[in-house]
């Protein structure tokens, strides 16, 4: 993600919340990567740092979302094996 195009996102007319909910989860690595090296510099851009945490509240959000439905996924379909062969299910 060049300078422009993160620009773009820190123009003070877009909703951080809304915009951030609304990318795939390859475009917010980007934009997260993309913020960091701007964090990095001697002067980064008004707005940086407050994007950086959302994007990577939402990241961590949607990863543990996503771990915990393949979790309970994997749990249904052992209690339903156990079920099936006479065992107690709690």
């Amino acid at each position: 993600m060049n300078e422009r195009e993160l620009a773009r996102y820190l123009d003070e007319t877009v909703d951080p919340a809304e915009t951030v909910a609304a990318l795939p989860e390859s475009a917010l690595a980007d934009l997260a990567d993309a913020l960091y090296r701007h964090l990095d510099t001697p002067s980064p851009p008004f707005g940086a740092h407050s994007w950086y945490i959302q994007v990577t509240d939402e990241l961590r959000m949607r990863r543990l979302t996503a771990a915990e439905l393949e979790a309970a996924g994997s749990d249904d379909q052992g209690s339903a094996g156990a079920a099936g062969r006479g065992f107690p299910t709690v």
